[in-house]
């Protein structure tokens, strides 16, 4: 395999080299684990590479995973797993073979990849884009790839260069701009039968948008009918989005209630969470994880310039379910400086919480330039929680801190530490123990650029088993002890 990926990597690279008219680009993305436990340890390779002519790109993607991560959505594959044919001309684009597709904001569909999660819903069929002044559209038919498999799948450890296809389907778009003041469209996906639904069934979405010089608004609704909700009454999803303008402060603010609205398991429409998004571990390791079948809530979030070089943000924000639980809320508060004490700097703090369960956040991020060319990186962490759904009264605190050395722009050299006193990590816990214990986990990290396209990072020691959210969709990576490298290059 490894011999593979290594002739892989010399073949796409001599590519530009052979090109005469055409234009050749793509890029080569690579992980590879070598820990001391067997879930720990993976090889991944993405290779992907496009041949473009006029208005003509003929592309595809190489896959090697052998294993695959743990967390991974999809099992031993090697092979072409992707290949499309894309031609545009103007405001015309037409794509056949593998694409990722979003109609709306995702209420209907949301098809994307994301390597981090190791998500990928692509679809393999057609698709036209069409735009112009006064309107958009588009129109997609294929079959999604089903990420998730089962226990058994899982087992029989094949090689899938695809992996599996889900039902076909057939849908697309259409936004009407006749001003620049109001758009208007709608959605609509149709779902071939399978063995749950004999007769397929169908979903869309009703949207329209309004920008003024001070706000901007934006609204959908989409219906789910049963028995594709797989509840005994029709899905419905209601999403709004609104921006506000005022002077040097901006609002921003956002709407959901989806009930009985999630299919696939959410691998296709994965609406928005209407939650803050966060870059710092501790605070993201206790996101929502969607359930587009019971939420309603909203977000709010405002910031302000404080002092000549200071923002301030503020944001609130709340998930319920139908009874009324609380099953996410977060307040949080940040304020970043550019020009303080001789450096850039960043204080965070956050409360979340979720049902039975608290976390309080705290943040502080320094950056000082020692040199033109080289700088120090400090980010401090640290989360106090209370967790009463596993044990009465239970209290712990996480703390993480980062200390990074760079040379701009060649490389950055890291040291991760965490400290932790929650004993579930243990794997001899026994609730009602008494005694504290303290667990540790350190390690560093080597980044380099090589040649300006090669990106090189190299981890090496202990990595603390966490959970990593983006968009409402959660993975669980396992702890880690070892070495772990990603090689990324680009042609």
């Amino acid at each position: 395999m490894i011999n593979k990926f290594f002739l892989l990597w010399i073949f796409l690279f001599s590519l530009p080299a052979m090109s005469i008219s055409q234009k050749i680009s793509g890029n080569i993305h690579t992980e590879y684990s070598a820990a001391k436990k067997a879930q720990s340890r993976y090889f991944e390779n993405w290779s992907d590479f496009a041949l473009s002519k006029g208005g003509f790109r003929l592309g595809g993607r190489f896959a090697f995973h052998e294993p695959p991560a743990s967390f991974s959505q999809q099992d031993t594959t090697w092979g072409l797993v992707q290949r499309f044919l894309n031609y545009q001309h103007g405001g015309l684009s037409i794509t056949a073979g593998n694409f990722y597709g979003l109609l709306g904001r995702g209420l209907v569909l949301r098809s994307f990849d994301n390597r981090t999660l190791r998500w990928d819903s692509n679809i393999d069929g057609l698709k036209v884009d069409y735009r112009s002044q006064v309107v958009d559209a588009k129109i997609l038919a294929g079959r999604p790839r089903k990420t998730r498999l089962n226990v058994a799948e899982l087992k029989k450890k094949k090689p899938r260069a695809a992996g599996e296809k889900l039902p076909a389907i057939y849908g697309g778009e259409v936004k009407l701009k006749p001003i620049d003041l109001l758009h208007l469209g709608g959605t609509y996906l149709y779902t071939a039968g399978d063995k749950q639904h004999a007769r397929g069934y169908s979903r869309a979405s009703l949207f329209g948008k309004m920008n003024f010089d001070i706000a901007s608004l934006y609204c959908e609704y989409a219906v789910l009918p049963y028995p594709a909700s797989y509840h005994l009454s029709d899905g419905t999803a209601l999403y709004f989005a609104g921006n506000l303008f005022l002077g040097d402060l901006n609002i921003t603010g956002e709407f959901k209630s989806y009930k009985n609205f999630a299919f696939y398991d959410g691998l296709l429409n994965n609406p928005p969470t209407v939650t803050r998004e966060h870059l710092f571990t501790l605070l993201n390791r206790h996101q929502l994880v969607q359930n587009a079948n019971d939420e309603k809530g909203y977000l709010v979030e405002m910031n302000y310039p404080v002092a000549e070089s200071g923002v301030a943000t503020a944001g609130y924000c709340i998930t319920r379910d139908s009874l009324q639980n609380t099953v996410y809320q977060e307040w949080y508060g940040q304020f970043e400086m550019d020009e303080f004490l001789g450096g850039e700097w960043l204080w965070a703090a956050g409360r979340q919480k979720e049902y039975m369960r608290s976390y309080l956040n705290f943040v502080a991020n320094a950056t000082y330039g020692i040199t033109d060319y080289y700088s120090i990186k400090v980010i401090l962490e640290h989360m106090h929680a209370r967790d009463e759904a596993t044990q009465p009264d239970r209290m712990y605190y996480d703390q993480l801190i980062t200390i990074g050395l760079s040379r701009a722009p060649k490389w950055t050299l890291s040291f991760l530490g965490e400290h932790s006193t929650d004993q579930t990590v243990d794997e001899h816990y026994v609730p009602g123990q008494a005694k504290t214990k303290h667990f540790y986990w350190a390690g560093g990290q080597l980044d380099v650029n090589v040649y300006k396209n090669i990106d090189l990072s190299v981890f090496g020691g202990t990595r603390r088993q966490g959970k990593i959210c983006i968009g409402g969709v959660c993975v669980v990576k396992p702890e880690l002890q070892g070495v772990e490298v990603t090689l990324i290059g680009r042609f």
